[in-house]
């Protein structure tokens, strides 16, 4: 299944954020919820983050951080195994801060990554 934005003009730091529920049966080996830019010419241009394996019962935040341009945010759920496995997506909010991507913080780990897209709490600038 996929879930395409409205087409926008995104500027540098621009932060998407959304909670995710992804249960998946322990043979579900195919499944993943990718986030992708996909462009006027309609392709997928470049894939932002990609959530494997399952992830329990509860519901998870991300962020990520989007690259300048114009496109559409198009969100792919996979799976094999339909009546065994389930994936959702929630709160999924547009952050126009002036976030600096090239430096994000990942809270479980504790530490900074550099020319990382994908954090679960990224410091503002």
């Amino acid at each position: 299944m996929t879930l395409w934005s409205p087409t926008e003009s995104f500027r540098r730091g621009s932060l998407l954020s959304f909670a995710f529920h992804m249960w998946l049966s322990d043979d579900d080996t195919t499944a993943a919820l990718s986030v992708y830019t996909y462009s006027q010419m309609h392709v997928y241009e470049r894939r932002l983050l990609e959530i494997r394996g399952n992830h329990g019962i509860s519901w998870h935040k991300v962020s990520v951080c989007l690259p300048e341009g114009t496109y559409q945010v198009a969100f792919v759920a996979t799976h094999g195994l339909q009546f065994l496995s389930d994936i959702a997506l929630s709160d999924v909010e547009l952050h126009n801060h002036d976030i600096r991507c090239d430096s994000v913080y990942d809270s479980h780990k504790g530490k900074y990554f550099t020319n990382t897209i994908y954090c679960l709490h990224c410091q503002w600038s």
